[in-house]
Parts: structure tokens; sequence; C-alpha cells
């Protein structure tokens, strides 16, 4: 041995089981840290993915000029330039393919790179003013081929041919609206009519800027350029927000929250190991008394310790990063399997160099400045203590422990545990740390469950309803020859009928509900019974403000000259299928329906399929409503929205679900490690407590007052900072956008508590074990 450094290899291989709990604080610091933000990265990317497929990728569009529009192409951070425009896009202006409405797109070939929806799938974009391209509904009900020629009708009159050169994708707008929807190029788009589209000659020029870019700076000096208005600039604030290019003030809060978790997530870092380092530092204390007799400075026992701190990085920081990088590829591998679709550009074994950079800057930092207050205190031991083995674990006492509440042994752990003020903070701060920060992103489930509306149960995939108002139209054989197809999962039937009160002439909506569409609305009850809707004895009346119904009221009600008493039985919560805000509105069985109306017929169904159906099964399901109801049908597709909203949901939900669930386990693992550390670091006062009589369930009953101590003023200093933290976050996201009112986070402050009581009884069993399998000389020895 040249140097006395070396001593930290020897010491290393000395006490490799003790220095292994430090180790493993280490590796659940990095891995907490690279988690979060290898999740956060992953899940910017899947938004980004997911922004770019349903929003397209360009980043703003100005209404300008043809002039302008020259100009702004020949602007340097310009990458892509491309014109749009739209007619009918609320399909009642007058233009019709084949005597339907339709929706009209013209633009330049390459705003098909920025917007998805855009691509020509089948065929070649149309070049000149005679040619068209049609959405797969056009073709579909047209029966028309690419090639064949396609007359347009415009709100004049006139009657238009072009040639069919290309076939594009339904949007999820166009399926769920069963519209159709046909691309021009610009010049086709401009002729069609002139004084329609004069407004698109100075309409959209839709902008993609260069990479690295300060887009904002950008739209700026193009306002002020060509003197444009606000209102005639666009943003694409999704996808800007995930380049982190806006300065919307709700989507800059975000920001400021995201930097308040991550450094709270440092901090907490910072305290558990520097808890467990300090842990460590006290279980040697004899050890660096002796080095101090040996001729060591202070400075050299802090370089010593520090050194040491670092050598335990060389294996904790690989594998807290290799750990975060496993669970990272999983919650991706699950992104791509519930919602394929939407996630196909997701790597499963993607690497976030932003969480695995930050794990490792975070790791050396957090050890560093979590071994700067241990090695001041290992560098303060002075020589004298080097005779007196771990003196100094607990400070002299003024005041023996309190005995009057608890039998000595709770008052012993009591009294080990606030023995050291300096220990107790950074052990209940770590602990107290775990539960503000779980408190803090709990609020973002709730700003996912307003921003992101799950799918219901029962919701369909699709719909068909009568046109132009038209009520309990759809046969029940329909319903009985679709049950048989297959690729259909469940059917929901629907009738509708206005009803009239005799009483006050008032009029109210009755809506009849299949049986398994009524149990599945049984999480939408506010109060009341269920059963006796599902037995056609009573309705539910839709909660709307002023126009509810008491609950056990009976109405008298009025339908084709026949009158009937019925009882309310419920209240539920408004449901989309209400078709006037005002108006009364109530729910009943089919059988309580019939019996009122006299109606067997329904107004709407909504169809369920299996997950494999195919594109040919569901042309064969549309084919069979025609054929019984004609073509007075509206068959709305929602299998695209469906996904949509399945994606956003599962991707929000996968990754905030899983930012808790870390917090939770590093809580967990935090108590147990830093009990096993206290414990290792006082075994030598245990035995001398043996030694003197105590026993070993005495010495138990210690540890676990120990423990319990640590935990409930970490619970208390937790609650008393986190939920302030709550409100502020709750208010900055969900109140000010959405305006409800925050409420005390109960459950989640009970589930946190929960996981921290678990891991306190788990804390006490590994000591537990090694009280019990040492002896009393063995364990006095004991360096």
């Amino acid at each position: 041995m040249k140097h006395y450094l070396d001593l930290i290899k020897i010491s290393a291989k000395r006490h490799r089981k003790q220095n292994r709990m430090t180790r493993l604080c280490i590796v659940l610091a990095v891995f907490l840290v690279t988690v979060i933000f290898g999740m956060a990265d992953m899940e910017m990317r899947s938004q980004y993915i997911q922004a770019i497929k349903t929003d397209g990728s360009w980043h703003a569009a100005f209404a300008m000029e043809d002039e302008q529009g020259a100009l702004l192409r020949e602007r340097p951070e310009v990458e892509e330039i491309a014109r749009y425009g739209t007619l009918n896009y609320h399909l009642e202006d007058g233009y019709q393919l084949g005597g339907v409405e339709t929706g009209i797109c013209g633009f330049d070939r390459e705003f098909q790179e920025m917007l998805p929806d855009a691509q020509i799938t089948e065929g070649t974009f149309p070049e000149n003013a005679q040619e068209i391209a049609l959405n797969e509904n056009a073709m579909e009900q047209l029966e028309v081929q690419i090639g064949e020629a396609v007359d347009m009708t415009t709100p004049q009159g006139e009657r238009r041919q072009y040639r069919i050169t290309g076939v594009a994708k339904n949007t999820a707008l166009t399926a769920e609206l069963d519209a159709f929807c046909v691309f021009l190029s610009t010049d086709g788009f401009l002729a069609l009519h002139s004084e329609e589209t004069e407004a698109a000659r100075e309409g959209l020029y839709f902008v993609r800027f260069r990479r690295f870019c300060n887009i904002q700076k950008a739209i700026d000096e193009i306002e002020a350029q060509f003197g444009l208005a606000p209102e005639q600039v666009r943003q694409n604030v999704k996808v800007l927000m995930m380049m982190l290019q806006t300065r919307d003030s709700y989507l800059l809060s975000f920001y400021l929250i995201a930097g308040m978790l991550a450094v709270l997530v440092v901090i907490a870092g910072i305290l558990m190991i520097t808890a467990s380092i300090n842990s460590s530092i006290v279980r040697r204390t004899e050890f660096f008394g002796m080095l101090r007799c040996l001729g060591a400075t202070r400075k050299q026992v802090v370089r010593f310790v520090r050194r040491e701190a670092l050598g335990w990085c060389k294996g904790a920081i690989p594998a807290g990063v290799a750990a975060g990088t496993v669970v990272i590829w999983g919650l991706c591998w699950m992104l791509r399997f519930l919602s394929p679709g939407l996630f196909d550009g997701l790597p499963v074994f993607g690497i976030s160099y932003l969480g695995i950079g930050v794990g490792i800057v975070v790791g050396f930092i957090t050890v560093l400045l979590a071994a700067r207050s241990p090695a001041k205190r290992a560098a303060g031991v002075s020589p004298l203590m080097a005779v007196s083995g771990n003196a100094g674990t607990v400070k002299a006492a003024k005041r023996a422990a309190h005995t009057r509440l608890f039998k000595v042994d709770m008052a012993l752990g009591i009294h080990h545990a606030s023995g050291s003020k300096k220990n107790f903070l950074l052990v209940t701060g770590s602990f107290a740390f775990s539960i503000i920060l779980f408190l803090g992103f709990s609020t973002a489930i709730d700003f996912m469950n307003h921003a992101v509306t799950p799918l219901r149960p029962s919701a369909p995939d699709i719909a068909v309803n009568i046109r132009d108002g038209g009520l309990n139209q759809i046969p029940p054989e329909l319903v009985r020859e679709l049950e048989e197809y297959e690729g259909i999962k469940n059917i929901f039937r629907k009738g509708y009928a206005v009803l009239t009160l005799p009483a006050d002439e008032r009029q109210v909506v009755a809506i009849s509900y299949d049986e398994l569409n009524l149990i599945m609305a049984e999480d939408l009850l506010i109060e009341g019974r269920l059963k006796e809707v599902i037995d056609g004895e009573g309705v539910l009346s839709v909660f709307l403000e002023e126009n509810t119904f008491d609950i056990g009221s009976s109405l008298l009600v009025s339908a084709g000259g026949k009158e009937q008493e019925i009882c309310v039985s419920g209240v539920i919560e408004c449901v989309s299928d209400v078709l006037d805000y005002k108006t009364n509105t109530m729910i009943c069985s089919e059988e309580l329906f019939q019996e009122i109306t006299g109606e067997k017929g329904y107004t709407v169904l909504d169809i369920q399929l299996e997950k494999d159906v195919t594109d040919g099964q569901v042309k064969g399901i549309r084919r069979a409503i025609e054929q019984e109801c004609g073509s007075n049908i509206a068959f709305s597709d929602k299998r695209m929205k469906n996904q949509e909203t399945k994606g956003a949901y599962y991707s929000m939900s996968i990754f905030l679900y899983g930012f808790l669930g870390v917090i939770a386990l590093i809580a967990f693992f935090n108590i147990i490690n830093c009990i096993a550390m206290s414990v290792s670091a006082q075994m030598r006062e245990y035995g001398a407590m043996r030694a003197i009589g105590m026993t070993v369930r005495q010495l138990i009953r210690m540890v676990f007052a120990e423990t319990l101590t640590y935990t409930v003023f970490g619970v208390v200093l937790g609650c008393l900072a986190g939920v302030p933290l709550n409100w502020f976050m709750f208010r900055t996201m969900v109140t000010n956008k959405w305006g409800e009112a925050w409420t005390v986070p109960i459950w989640e402050m009970a589930v946190i508590v929960l996981v921290m009581a678990s891991s306190v009884c788990l804390a006490v069993l590994g000591p537990a074990r090694r009280i019990k399998g040492m002896t009393v000389v063995d364990t006095i020895s004991r360096e």
C-alpha cells in the first residue's frame, strides 16, 4: 500500500456486505431519476408521434396573399411551405358528389408530407385542375375506380367533371361522419369557383421550420414583416408543445411544474443517499478515529469519504441506469401492444439518452453532495474517539428516555431515532420527500381524467341511426340478423320518443336502453336503484341543471293518446344520448318503453366489434343495414376515433401511473434500507443491551419503535408539505383550465401511507433475523 487512499479498496472488500446497502440506495436513487426522466422523454416522443399523426407536422400557418407567400418561401428558417384551403367543411354548402354533401380540400403536393391525413395511399396526387382524389368513403359508396370520371355539383348548379387519380384513407372525422371528402391540387381548388375560393388566395400557407430554429421568434418576425394580425396566424400547439417551442401561458406552467418535480426528485435522491452514507460513517466511527491516530488530516479524511462514495458509483450508477432502461422498455412495449396503430413509431427497445444522461449526471452529483455532510462528520472524529468504538452514535442525552407512556424498549427506540437531530432530519426528510413527490405527481392523474376522456365500456365502434331525425325506424328483425354476424361483439339498442306531461304540457324525451346497456351505465348512477329500472318498474332521470326529476316522484306521461304513470327510481349523470340539454330526459328499459309508446323499433344501434374484425366484415355489416333500412341511414365508423382516444389515454395513464408506482417503490425500499443501515450502525449497542439482560423480543420492539418514529414524523412532514404542493399543482393544471375545485387528496395520502406502513413491517424483519442470529460476544466484538 503506497497511499492512504489504497485503504478504500481494502475497506470495500472488508465491508462488502455493509456497503451493499449504501450501493443499493444509490442504485434506487439513480433508478428513480432515470425512470422518471426516461419515461418523460418517451412520453414526449409518443405524444409527438401521436400529434403528428393526428394534427400533422406543420408548425405554423399564415393567412396571406400569393406575393407574400412567395417571399415567405425564401426565408432561411423555412424548411417546407405549402398552400392549403377548404370548402364545405360543415357539409352544408351544396358541393355534392352523387347527391352527397362533400368536403373539398385543395393544397400543394408538399402538404402531404406535413399532414398524414392528406396522404394519397393509392394512385397519384392530382396534377391539374381536371384531376381529383377521393377518400375511401366516396370510392366505395359511388362504386368508382381510379381512372374513371366523376361529376361534382356546385352550389350554383354547375356540374364539373374530374378524372380520379388517387385514393386517400378515411380520417377519424370523415369515418365518424360517414362523409365524402375530395382532394384537389391548389390550381384545381382555386379554379373551382373564384368567388368562393377568393379567401383561399389570401388564405393559409402552412410552414414547417428547420430544426433548432427558434420558432416563436420566427413567427414574430413573419408577423412584423407582413403586418399580420394575430387572427391571421395559427400554430400547431400540440406539436410545438412537444418540441418545447410554445409561449402558451397554460402550457408554460407545465414546464414550471415539470422543473419543480425534477428538483424534488433530485432532492429526494440526495436525502436518501445522504442518510445511507451518514449511517455508514456512524458505523465506522472507530475506523476514522484510527485514521486520525495514524496522522490523517481532516482534509484527507474528507477526501477519503468522497473517493469511497465515488467508488460505490462505479457499479451502482450503471445498475440503476440499466434497471431504469428495462422499465422504460417495458412501458414502451405495453404502449405498442395496447395501441399499435398510434405508437408503431415508438421503438420498443428505444434508448432514452435524456434519461440515461440525467441519471448518470444526477447520480454523480447526488453522491458528491450527499457525501459532503458525512465527510465533514468523519473528519470531525478526534483520535480520542477511537478508543470508544461507536461513541457519538447518539449524542449525550440531557435526560433519560421517557418511559411514562411506553415501556423501556419502545422508549429506547424512540430515543435512538431522535437522539441525533441531523440523522433524524435526514431520514424523516427522505421519507417525507417520497410523500411530497407522490402527492405532487398524483395531480397529473386529475389532469389526465379531464384532458383525455376515457372510452366508456359501452362506447360503440359503429353507430347507426336514421337520418333527418326519424325515430324508431330500425326494425327488431335487423338486430336479430346482425347478432348472427361474425365480428360483432355487442349491439346496444336505443329507442327515442317524445312524451308529454299532461299536468303542465311539458315535453319529456324517453330513451330506451337494453339490459346490458343499463348494467354498463351503473357507474354513472348518482343515486337511486338500478334494479327497478332493469325490471321495468321505474325510470332514471338524466341529471340536468334545473331539469331533473326527484327520486320517488310519480309522473303521469302521455304518448299517442295513452296515459301512464311511471316512477322515478334514480338519477344518472348526463349521457351523450341526450338530444336537448334543456329538455327533461329519462332512461327506461325496452319493455317499459314499448308499454308507454307502443313502439317496437329503434332509433340508434351502437355496435361493438371484436378486436380482429376486418374492413370486409364491416362493409358486410353496412350492406346488411342498407338493404333493410335503405339509404336513409347514417353509418358512423368510430373505430379510428376510438383508437386515438384509447391511445392518448393509454399513453398518459401508463406513464403517469408508472411515475406513481416508481415513487411508491422508492419509498418502500428507502424505509427498508434506512432501517437496515441504522440497525447495522448500532449492532454493538444492541449487543451491550443484550449483555445486561435485554431480550431479543425487546430489541426487536426497540427497532420497530425506531422505525415507526421515523415513519410517523416523515408522514406528518410529507403531508404538511405535500398537500400545499398538491393544491398548487391542481389549481395550475386543472382549476385554471376546467374550473373544478380542489379537494384534499385523501385517497392519495391513504395509498402512500399504506405503502409506508407495509414497508415498516417488512423493514423490521431483516434486522430481527440479524439480531436473533448473533451471539452477545459476536455482537460486542463486531467492528
